[in-house]
């Protein structure tokens, strides 16, 4: 044997012990030799296998780098969190030269984390009601409901801001939910849910000023019978949106500007009519985002987070994907939200505040000028 002998364990791919010489020469402790005699006393055995080529140096470097990063995903409680590749980048910094490249290695280690993942949820019925992910960093409780279609997660925290927040957004995203009844009962148990929650960690009340959506009257109508004191907005970007799919379905946009034809007039007549029916029937004008209104007139907040959340995953997530990603980012945003209360971090939107401020301070000048006349 060489001088300076480095002597390397490890498991096999079968989880049995192995001891690596130099990073070159591997040897398993196996209960049996070759011709099947009895290995009592656990006597190092040289291991030989001329098809994957063990006694290359480079095989047996690859070998060690992927029994190091399966080792460190079966000590981790939650397998999603192992970052493979920054695990792979500091065992490659001891390795220098000899450790393969992460592409040959990638796949089967992916393969080895996604076989400790719990079973993937196919439907309702097989959501547990116990799991290491109904629980936040802080292991405080995050799941707070559960029954036959819905299940509901907030933290403390969560509760806390849900409590003191003057705007509630409100808006879904389909990519990274399961399927499951989007009815206005449901709606209404998810707000009563958040409201009771909300008020059990804070003696408080919930009864939020302002609460935000689209125009989707099942989320609207719970809305506005939890939360009895709130004032409904719609979001003018979808009224906007709506609008335009609406209005190429006449073909007026090119021709009124032109000559006003008696065909482009009686569609022109329907999409007015179309308008008084979809929003000045069904929809109080008191809701509209621009009536006394100059903060928020859109429900860019939420479609802007769910945005980001999609982009969190490259296709749609298992459920338990999910909850994993919903915990780190419960707990990024809490951290987050501590600093900026302590004075670390500023808030960016401080000049856009102090503008709003100034343009409300003026419309409300006008108000009082015209009661005087």
């Amino acid at each position: 044997m060489e001088k300076n002998l480095e002597i390397e364990i490890s498991k096999t791919n079968r989880g049995k012990e192995q001891i690596i010489l130099n990073r070159k020469y591997k040897f398993n402790l196996s209960s049996k030799r070759k011709d099947n005699s009895k290995n009592i006393n656990n006597q190092i055995l040289e291991y030989d296998d001329s098809h994957n080529h063990l006694e290359n140096k480079f095989g047996a470097a690859k070998s060690i780098v992927k029994n190091k990063i399966k080792d460190e995903i079966s000590k981790s409680s939650i397998p999603f969190n192992v970052n493979i590749k920054r695990t792979y980048d500091e065992i490659s910094q001891g390795m220098g030269l000899i450790c393969p490249g992460y592409n040959s290695i990638k796949s089967q280690v992916t393969r080895s984390r996604r076989k400790q993942l719990p079973p993937d949820i196919t439907t309702f019925d097989e959501i547990p009601n116990e799991s290491k992910y109904y629980k936040t960093k802080r292991d405080e409780n995050f799941m707070i409901f559960k029954n036959n279609d819905l299940i509901v997660f907030q933290s403390p925290f969560q509760a806390e801001l849900f409590s003191k927040n003057k705007h509630i957004f409100a808006d879904g995203t389909f990519y990274i939910a399961p399927i499951f009844s989007y009815q206005q009962t449901t709606y209404e148990i998810l707000f009563e849910e958040i409201k009771k929650n909300s008020s059990k960690y804070n003696s408080i009340e919930i009864t939020p000023k302002i609460f935000h959506c689209d125009f989707e009257k099942a989320v609207s109508n719970a809305a506005q019978k939890v939360f009895i004191n709130a004032n409904i907005k719609y979001c003018i970007w979808h009224f906007k949106r709506a609008l335009e799919i609406k209005k190429k379905n006449y073909v007026v946009i090119n021709k009124i500007k032109s000559e006003c034809q008696e065909h482009n007039y009686v569609q022109f007549l329907e999409f007015l009519e179309y308008f008084k029916k979809t929003y000045l029937i069904n929809f109080e004008t008191e809701n509209w985002n621009y009536y006394d209104n100059f903060e928020h007139i859109t429900n860019n907040v939420s479609e802007t987070f769910n945005k980001y959340l999609k982009k969190l995953f490259a296709k749609k997530p298992t459920f338990f994907q999910l909850l994993s990603e919903l915990q780190k980012e419960e707990s990024k945003y809490y951290i987050d939200y501590e600093r900026r209360t302590a004075g670390i971090l500023r808030n960016k939107k401080q000049k856009k505040l102090i503008r709003t401020e100034e343009i409300k301070a003026l419309v409300k000048y006008y108000k009082n000028m015209e009661i005087l006349l």
